[in-house]
């Protein structure tokens, strides 16, 4: 969906930023970004984080970590908030910090805090929620035309639930985010290529920030020496939660399997800091360009809502959550962002076109037998840019209308 122009328009589901660097940044800000990423300060973090001991969702450890991140955000002069969540017979709170933008939309890198049971999580999170506050650390010396959010969720051990509960309430408040970082499992290596290789998982529409990331290497790469794995999308972390409502994230996994994964010896000792720094940099490096670039078009697919049961285009009731089931004929409708003229918007259900809308309302209405899922998908065509969204929808109509759809 959201994003970033770039010079050669490749494909559907490519993001839309402008590549020109905004007059108040410049590559001589991401060297020094890239720079003040500090090996110790990183140890230090991750130590803290170990020494709790295992953290479960729910547990006083937990608790305790969640105080250590949020007095480390604290210390950095950035608005920080406790956010609570309830789900499954679990309760718990996200850790949020934020430094305000110039615009409505927002940059989001995050880790999961809580650890399984056996687990002191030196790598499995607490490598990433390391990196998030290293990031928080170094840019809250800055300031970016969007705004960055630092999250650190409890509960992804148990089903992603905090970040389901933070991009449920982002969706509802109609909120733009253009990406979401995810951290999980970023420092182990042992040899030589798992040392220099980081694994970025994406879905279509959200590879747009691995190219940046990839940019980001293409310049900086001398500083950082690592090569990007691009991986399928893989479900297992927090940025699922957003890719389900709507938005776009990639997950950065490191290249090697940790053996020590969700045990007792998932210590300090087998945590690389060489390879860690190493991962920080890019993903710092990645989120404060994404942070400084120009939204051209940003497109999101506001019918049918997410999370809500209809009778055609009526709204029966919300369901507790993301998905979406009709019954009946499915009205698709987009809403846009854009700083360019639309020349029109196109609709496809599971990869086909069927609908053109060259003005607003950007809608159009499938008629056709369905039943079960199927995927709605909106682009949007602007001058030089385009954005798209798509949706998951259970169809269940029986009485087709137009045969022409």
């Amino acid at each position: 969906m959201r994003k970033v122009a770039l010079l050669v328009m490749l494909m559907v589901a490519i993001p839309v930023f402008s590549l020109s660097t905004p007059a108040h940044s410049g590559q001589d800000r991401i060297q020094a970004i890239i720079e003040a990423v500090d090996t110790d300060e990183l140890y230090r973090y991750d130590r803290t984080i170990q020494d709790f001991g295992p953290h479960p969702t729910g547990s006083e450890a937990c608790r305790a970590v969640a105080s250590f991140i949020y007095d480390e955000f604290q210390s950095y002069g950035l608005e920080v908030s406790y956010e609570p969540w309830e789900a499954a017979g679990l309760s718990s709170r996200n850790v949020v910090a934020t430094l305000p933008g110039e615009t409505n939309f927002a940059v989001i890198i995050s880790a999961h805090y809580d650890s399984v049971e056996v687990s002191p999580g030196a790598d499995d999170d607490g490598s990433g929620v390391s990196c998030v506050l290293m990031a928080a650390r170094i840019l809250s010396q800055y300031r970016f035309r969007h705004t960055i959010r630092f999250v650190a969720f409890s509960g992804e051990e148990q089903g992603l639930y905090g970040s389901a509960h933070h991009a449920r309430q982002a969706y509802l408040a109609d909120e733009y985010i253009l990406a979401d970082l995810q951290l999980d499992g970023v420092g182990h290596a042992e040899s030589s290529q798992g040392g220099s290789t980081i694994r970025l998982c994406a879905e279509g529409a959200s590879t747009w920030i691995t190219d940046v990331a990839q940019e980001v290497l293409d310049i900086y790469g001398q500083n950082i020496d690592l090569s990007i794995h691009r991986n399928r999308n893989f479900p297992g972390s927090d940025h699922q939660s957003f890719l389900n409502y709507g938005y776009e994230g990639v997950f950065f996994l490191e290249y090697e399997f940790n053996p020590y994964y969700h045990s007792a010896q998932d210590t300090i000792e087998h945590v690389n800091f060489s390879y860690l720094t190493k991962v920080c940099k890019l993903a710092t490096a990645t989120l404060a360009t994404i942070a400084d670039r120009e939204v051209s078009i940003y497109l999101r697919l506001v019918e049918p809502e997410r999370g809500a049961l209809y009778l055609g285009s009526r709204k029966l009731m919300v369901l507790d959550s993301h998905r979406t089931m009709v019954l009946g004929q499915t009205l698709a409708r987009a809403q846009i962002y854009t700083q360019e003229d639309i020349s029109r918007v196109e609709f496809y259900f599971d990869g086909r076109l069927r609908g053109i809308a060259e003005g607003q309302p950007y809608e159009h209405t499938y008629t056709k037998l369905s039943l079960f899922n199927h995927v709605v998908t909106a682009v949007a065509h602007g001058r030089q840019s385009q954005d798209s969204n798509e949706l998951t929808v259970a169809m269940y109509n029986l009485a087709p209308g137009n045969w022409l759809d």
